[in-house]
């Protein structure tokens, strides 16, 4: 028989730990040690659900005592339950990376860090689990408020600047949302997403339910940073300490990606040739726009953004074409992504702290100095880029066999041209920054020694991340598995639609 009580532990485990934390504000060790200990509580429930989910399918259970479809619903299938660990494993490296002050001041843990970060977390289990639409609109607001006090913390010009851009677009992607609940519930009488998948279908709402989904669609590409919603992404994820940006960079934005997998696999199945040319487009430009941005920008932070923005336009690709091996392709690349891109920033903020800048042309010398970081870096730009036998490659080499199934060839041609530009950008930063010789800007580089021995929070987070990254590389086979069962439930709605509203 399922446990379906492991659906609310990972979400608790979060809420609980962010309660605590209350109870010793501006005391920073025990805030650490509570941290710490309730992501890796939650990341033993994730995996305990994950193995629940793939045994029994799909949990679901009914918050408050209400039946579906009136009640709260919350339900996991193989892909939230994907996403729920890949969130939990990031959020234990990032609690283990904040313990460094150089990742996080003093000042900042003491005045509300932890608290803020385990909310936002709580708020992105909770898009990941929930049934309904209005409840996802809460766990949006959860995760914004949450997530603009993370990037606003301390208060630095630069932050408050980027924190505005920031909440004023996804506070125009939430109206839009919600907008569109209240057309959908107008319309149907009910938010609960089983229930609308089911009513939906009846062709004398067309017309309202069109807009409804233009509405969700503008909310979701924006929330995923897609074209032409994306320009608040490179605008503020430089602004806030590193291990924010790194958290933020790996989630945020995949909730989006989440979302927009989830809302067209089970309420607006893509079976009109204008929403699938629409999405499509969308994704090339993204990938496009992404690439081409990373190639000129001086601050490697802002490098790893716009290369951030190229492979969400990646992973819309595969719901584009809207196949099976298409599906499980973004799938895959979201989980393999989450862990390049968000250690890719924790390198990054590990050279940045200890160099005191993140500007290419100030740095320098770094590969002679520091030939293992230099080589983990190196090495997590080819898995971005998805040189084989790499996890990236995996990913890109099961999209281009759904497109060419599909007779898809221009995104093809797209999808290589920017991995090309990809691994161009990516050099031009390892020249630059690594091989050239130091000018002696920015901090004297002390020895790699000092370097590992002064960081050995940042290194354990890394090593992690790096663990799990190579793992995936190296056995890349269950994920596959995993990410095309997750990919035939999201094709067929309807084995979602009886676990919550029953036969």
């Amino acid at each position: 028989m399922a446990n379906n009580s492991l659906i609310i532990l990972p979400l608790l485990s979060f809420m609980l730990a962010a309660i605590l934390c209350f109870f010793f504000h501006g005391k920073v060790r025990p805030q650490q040690y509570i941290a710490i200990a309730g992501s890796f509580i939650a990341l033993i429930c994730a995996i305990g659900l994950l193995r629940e989910v793939l045994h029994f399918e799909i949990l679901s259970m009914q918050v408050g005592g209400w039946q579906a479809p009136y009640g709260i619903t919350i339900v996991v299938d193989v892909y939230s339950a994907l996403m729920i660990g890949i969130a939990c494993l990031l959020a234990f490296a990032v609690s283990i990376f904040s313990l460094s002050r150089t990742s996080i001041s003093y000042s900042r843990q003491r005045g509300g860090y932890y608290p803020s970060l385990l909310f936002m977390l709580m708020g992105v289990i909770g898009s990941f689990i929930t049934g309904d639409l209005f409840n996802l609109y809460v766990w949006f607001e959860v995760m914004l408020i949450s997530s603009f006090v993370l990037m606003t913390l301390g208060s630095k010009r630069k932050q408050l600047e980027g924190g505005l851009k920031y909440m004023v677009l996804n506070f125009v992607a939430s109206t839009f949302l919600l907008l569109a609940i209240g057309i959908l519930y107008g319309v149907t009488g009910h938010t609960n997403m089983a229930m609308l998948s089911q009513l939906l279908k009846h062709t004398d709402i067309s017309g309202m339910v069109q807009l409804a989904s233009v509405l969700l669609l503008v909310s979701f590409t924006a929330k995923a940073a897609m074209f032409p919603l994306f320009f608040w992404l490179p605008a503020s994820y430089h602004t806030p300490p590193i291990a924010v940006t790194a958290v933020m960079a790996g989630l945020l934005t995949k909730v989006g990606v989440y979302t927009l997998l989830r809302t067209y696999t089970l309420l607006f199945p893509l079976d009109r040739p204008f929403t699938v040319n629409i999405l499509m487009i969308m994704a090339c430009c993204t990938m496009l726009v992404g690439v081409l941005g990373a190639l000129v920008q001086q601050d490697i932070r802002k490098v790893l953004a716009y290369n951030l923005i190229s492979k969400i336009g990646f992973i819309i690709m595969g719901l584009a074409i809207n196949s099976p091996l298409a599906i499980a392709a973004s799938i895959f690349y979201t989980i393999h992504h989450i862990l390049v891109k968000s250690n890719l920033f924790f390198v990054t903020g590990m050279i940045g702290v200890e160099r005191g800048s993140f500007q290419i042309k100030e740095l320098g010398g770094i590969y002679s100095a520091w030939p293992l970081i230099s080589f983990v870096f190196m090495l997590l730009s080819l898995t971005l880029v998805g040189i084989p036998p790499l996890s990236g490659f995996y990913g890109k080499l099961m999209f281009t066999q759904a497109a060419i199934a599909s007779a898809s060839y221009v995104p093809i041609v797209i999808l290589l041209l920017t991995s090309l530009l990809t691994l161009y950008s990516m050099i031009r930063v390892w020249r630059i920054a690594f091989l050239r010789p130091w000018d002696g800007q920015g901090n004297a580089i002390v020895s790699e020694r000092q370097l590992l021995s002064g960081h050995k929070p940042m290194c354990m987070a890394i090593g992690i991340l790096l663990v799990f990254t190579l793992g995936i590389s190296i056995y890349a086979a269950p994920l596959v598995e995993v990410s095309t069962k997750a990919a035939y439930q999201l094709l067929h709605p309807e084995i979602y639609i009886r676990q919550v509203l029953g036969d």
